[in-house]
């Protein structure tokens, strides 16, 4: 409750009806980098979900390796909201 007796609603609504996708729910996922993912640097990944495809923020396992832009990678881990950490597949 805010002062005055005002209520907040919080809402992970992505303005098309349905809760957005987090990234725990595409661990196990293929995804396509669309930002280089850069050792100390976050890239970009596109992944299919339902009927389409999200961006996440990805980070590579390796901290030293750099996963070019264009790569399929494998989700393998949530870093929390809609940041993912994700493997190259070779």
């Amino acid at each position: 409750m805010i002062a005055g007796g005002n209520s907040v609603v919080v809402s992970n609504n992505c303005g098309s009806g349905g809760v957005g996708v987090m990234a725990a729910d595409v661990i196990g996922k293929f995804a396509r980098v669309t930002a280089a993912i850069t050792p100390g640097h976050l890239g970009e990944v596109l992944i299919e979900v339902r009927a389409g495809s999200e961006r996440f923020l990805a980070r590579a396992t390796d901290s030293e390796s750099t996963i070019p832009k264009h790569a399929q990678v494998l989700v393998v881990g949530s870093l929390g909201g809609r940041t993912v950490e994700v493997v190259p597949v070779k």
